[in-house]
């Protein structure tokens, strides 16, 4: 079954999501081969193994030069798409069982689903293809402390904020800088509000730069300045749909 262009984003998100999840924990592999297997049935037209799908998931990645091109020429770097789904394969059932096997099958399931996202957006051009949508946000009314947590827990180094309507960013610097200040009372701080915090000295980046969802890749680039980008909706400019970065163009 042909691909979408909306499906294919749909589905590349799938895959991100999938694989955050399996970087966290490296036993997480079963999130990636639900992916697959739901790829899979879409692109065939049938319900089956993760087998019945490997000609069509192989056909599919090809689409990106990752799958075969790259490891024909660099085979100590790379494995090509059908020799991972191989071994996914024939490795699932192994780890399904016996744990000592799950960690190698969540590296090869990851590998895949790289070659896979990159395959499923090689016709991508827009903000939107490549946006991470509703993105967590940091809130005034919040505590230090559960902005930190936030952080922590998700490996981000920003968060956008709204601050009296206007979109702005809390980096991971700027929360470091407050807490550590030399003759303060840490524990004192965490419990403040992040509106509170900036009453008394917290600062953050203003202004960042803000780009249509609609916009073409091609005319972003020279705004990424190792900050986040944040995404608006092109009908509404104060409405924030998502945050792009260099690692989701990567």
């Amino acid at each position: 079954m042909p691909l979408t262009p909306e499906i294919k984003i749909a589905f590349r998100d799938l895959l991100r999501d999938a694989r955050a999840q399996a970087i966290k924990d490296s036993e997480r592999f079963e999130e990636l081969l639900f992916v697959f297997e739901k790829l899979g049935s879409l692109l065939t037209q049938r319900i089956g193994a993760l087998g019945h799908y490997q000609s069509e998931i192989v056909t599919l990645a090809e689409e990106s030069t990752l799958a075969e091109n790259i490891p024909s020429l660099y085979r100590e770097s790379h494995s090509s798409a059908t020799v991972l789904f191989s071994l996914v394969r024939n490795a699932r059932n192994d780890a399904l069982y016996q744990g000592a096997f799950a960690r190698h099958l969540t590296t090869h399931a990851i590998e895949l689903s790289i070659i896979l996202e990159d395959a499923l957006t090689t016709m991508a051009t827009k903000v939107s293809d490549f946006m991470v949508r509703n993105p967590v946000c940091a809130e005034m009314w919040q505590p230090l402390s559960f902005i930190r947590q936030q952080m922590l827990a998700n490996s981000f180094s920003y968060l956008p904020v709204n601050n009296g309507g206007t979109w702005e960013l809390v980096e991971d610097t700027d929360i470091v800088l407050f807490l550590r200040k030399p003759n303060t009372n840490r524990n004192s701080q965490l419990a403040m509000t992040l509106k509170d915090a900036c009453g008394n000295g917290l600062k953050f980046s203003t202004n960042p730069p803000i780009v249509s969802a609609n916009e073409d890749i091609m005319n972003i680039l020279g705004k990424l300045n190792g900050r986040p980008l944040l995404v608006h909706r092109q009908s509404e400019p104060s409405e924030l749909v998502g945050i792009i970065t260099s690692f989701d163009l990567l």
